[in-house]
């Protein structure tokens, strides 16, 4: 974490720095006889003035209107008196910028013109008394003091800016996590009704093929090995399915459970592929290798991440996009690959939620899956899911 020092550090080797400063220009106007012109030569209460015009600064971010009153009595009393003038009456302008720098605009605009003009005003009246004091000086004050006003305003709305944009960012952020979140929500929804059809049916039908075969075993000629064995088979896929049924109610969310219709795979391609081309995204289907059954997680899995790649060509495409869907069937996986040759999805579109879906999706199965621009242009998806039954990794 960033170590900041306090304001008044900084504050304070200015107001130190002013205060030691205003003395040496006291003594070079003694030395060069200058300090003589003036109505009162310098005395243990003319350097009090200075500091008290000076040293103040040092907490001027903290108490701004404060500091610049206390400065200002200070001036008053130190050109009242005659004493004479250096450059602790700078002191005021800094002031002015912590005006304009801390406090809100309209509250910075009335103080600080209202001591500009105070200050004016006094120098005025001071040149009409005495000679060491000229209308030109008042016009130098107002000059400088508006500046310094304004130079003070320019922080307060730069620190304003900086605010703005940081808690923007902040609630940017915010909204994306939440986005991610619920995406991520639903999509784990969605894989577990798809588990529920999927896997619970096969479990249920493992089982039930196990007590008919136990059935027709029944008789006195069958070795009793294999009744126990499919007696031992039922018994396990009849925990294995209530587990299931548990785990899947886990994942998702009880407005789900009535959505158990039945799920697509990689033989439904053909009328996704003819879906998306009427809708305005020609694409070309390869399949390539021995086409085979597989387990319906792997081949829902396989169809699902097809059209969302296919979605997100059509939305993030741009006009003329072609796609092409490549479907590979090897000994131990089937690799699916999506390429269109659309302008792609780039910024923060390509870690999107659907993009994010199909990642799980893959994951889901120990399979792997890339997402990103293509090598000639475009975008590509490809996924690789091993075809061999496997127990899924844990969401």
């Amino acid at each position: 974490m960033e170590r900041r020092f306090p304001t008044w550090v900084p504050d304070g080797i200015i107001a130190v720095g002013l205060f030691l400063v205003s003395l040496s220009d006291l003594r070079q106007l003694e030395e060069l006889g200058i300090a003589e012109q003036f109505g009162r030569s310098s005395d243990a209460l003319g350097i009090a003035l200075i500091a008290l015009q000076c040293l103040p600064l040092a907490v001027r971010r903290v108490l701004p209107v404060t500091v610049t009153l206390v400065i200002l009595v200070g001036f008053v009393a130190d050109r009242g008196l005659d004493y004479p003038s250096t450059v602790a009456g700078m002191a005021t302008l800094v002031a002015l910028h912590a005006i304009g720098s801390e406090l809100p605009a309209r509250r910075s605009a009335v103080v600080g013109y209202g001591i500009i003009g105070v200050v004016s005003g006094y120098t005025l009246l001071g040149a009409m008394i005495r000679e060491t004091v000229g209308v030109e000086d008042a016009l130098t004050i107002v000059l400088a003091g508006v500046i310094a006003l304004y130079l003070g305003r320019e922080v307060h709305r730069g620190r304003e800016r900086s605010r703005r944009l940081v808690e923007r960012a902040e609630r940017a952020e915010r909204e994306r996590e939440e986005r991610a979140r619920v995406a991520v929500a639903d999509e784990r929804a969605r894989i577990a009704r798809e588990l529920h059809d999927v896997v619970a049916h096969q479990l249920a039908l493992m089982t039930l093929q196990a007590e008919g075969a136990a059935r027709l075993a029944s008789g006195d000629g069958t070795d009793p090995r294999v009744r126990q064995a499919l007696s031992t088979i039922s018994d396990a896929g009849r925990e294995g399915l209530q587990e299931m049924r548990r785990m899947v109610g886990l994942l998702r969310a009880p407005a789900d459970e009535d959505l158990l219709e039945p799920q697509p795979g990689l033989a439904e391609l053909p009328a996704l592929v003819a879906h998306f081309t009427d809708s305005g995204l020609p694409v070309t289907l390869e399949v390539t290798g021995d086409e085979r059954r597989l387990p319906g997680g792997v081949g829902l899995s396989a169809y699902r991440i097809v059209q969302e790649s296919l979605t997100n060509a059509l939305e993030h495409g741009g006009p003329d996009v072609h796609a092409t869907v490549s479907v590979v069937y090897g000994p131990e996986t089937v690799e699916v690959t999506v390429n269109d040759d659309g302008r792609g999805v780039t910024g923060p579109t390509v870690g999107g939620h659907g993009i994010i879906g199909m990642r799980e999706r893959a994951t889901l199965l120990h399979g792997e899956l890339d997402a990103g621009p293509g090598p000639g242009g475009g975008f590509r998806v490809r996924a690789s899911l091993p075809t061999a039954v496997t127990h899924p990794a844990a969401p």
